[in-house]
């Protein structure tokens, strides 16, 4: 059973493989929407912090992080920084973040630490991203339960492919847990470089193997998304002429078309459920 939710607003950007371009996605992609008009906060869930790096936020800027909000030591609002150019929020990531199983272990309901700290933000955004580590651990629990919707980044290759399958392990252990998870928004391919042997095989067997789970952007290699984190910039910012910058504003648009999708079939459920006596499923 999936998720019982009015709308879809928690999206973590997250798969189990480094190197697939989950912070770039998650930094643009909540540029994008900001840009739509959308109420954005992106969490940095990494112990690196490298979206914070990426929008100008420094190791000693980093304090209070979400680590310091998920171990109880500062308050939500003081970890969330208005980040002006790019136009949405960031509550910064931080080393801390590696000590996350250690710290939480003798917290109570600990697998819904993230789920209980977020609830209170729906109310002031639209879309709440969380840039994930590539991870197994409690932290990548609480993702799963804090979940709306996934958005999976996926490498065109054969470890590419291995990093989803460990993905998924961990949101089918998280259903028999849990009883529910929740569904997957869009897989992302990215670093698609069609001269590269195999890759148009690889990209065929995914859409056929996941069908329209597979977004219709893909996203290419392209300097202005290595550059532009660089100067502290997301694509837009640094380039909005860009290749990068144009995949990401169409990957933005058919985001922003299934969750209006998504949330209308809720909606649509839930007033049949009123309708006959019985809550929504």
């Amino acid at each position: 059973m999936e998720q019982s939710t009015s709308s879809i607003q928690v999206i973590p950007v997250i798969n189990n493989k480094g190197g697939v371009g989950k912070t770039t996605t998650a930094i643009n992609l909540a540029a994008g929407l900001s840009r739509a008009g959308k109420r954005v906060l992106l969490v940095d869930l990494d112990s690196q912090g490298s979206a914070s790096l990426a929008l100008g936020v420094s190791r000693g800027e980093q304090r209070p992080s979400s680590a310091d909000v998920l171990f109880g030591e500062a308050p939500t609002e003081a970890a969330i920084r208005r980040l002006d150019g790019p136009g949405f929020d960031l509550m910064p990531g931080s080393i801390e973040l590696a000590d996350t199983d250690v710290r939480l272990a003798q917290v109570q309901r600990r697998e819904r630490r993230l789920d209980t700290l977020l609830r209170p933000l729906r109310s002031d955004y639209d879309v709440i991203l969380l840039d994930c580590p590539p991870s197994t651990s409690l932290l990548a629990v609480n993702v799963v339960i804090a979940a709306d919707a996934f958005l999976i980044p996926l490498l065109p290759s054969y470890l590419g492919l291995e990093g989803i399958v460990s993905l998924g392990e961990v949101i089918s252990k998280a259903r028999q847990n849990l009883g529910y998870v929740a569904p997957v928004l869009g897989i992302l391919l990215t670093l698609v470089d069609y001269n590269k042997e195999g890759t148009e095989q690889i990209i065929a067997q995914v859409r056929n193997h996941y069908g329209d789970k597979v977004f219709d952007t893909e996203i290419g290699p392209d300097v202005s998304l290595e550059d532009a984190p660089g100067y502290k910039q997301t694509v837009f910012e640094f380039d909005d002429d860009s290749q990068g910058a144009r995949d990401y504003a169409a990957l933005t648009q058919e985001v922003i078309e299934r969750l209006h999708a998504q949330n209308e079939n809720d909606r649509e459920a839930q007033a049949a459920g009123f309708a006959a006596g019985a809550p929504a499923q």
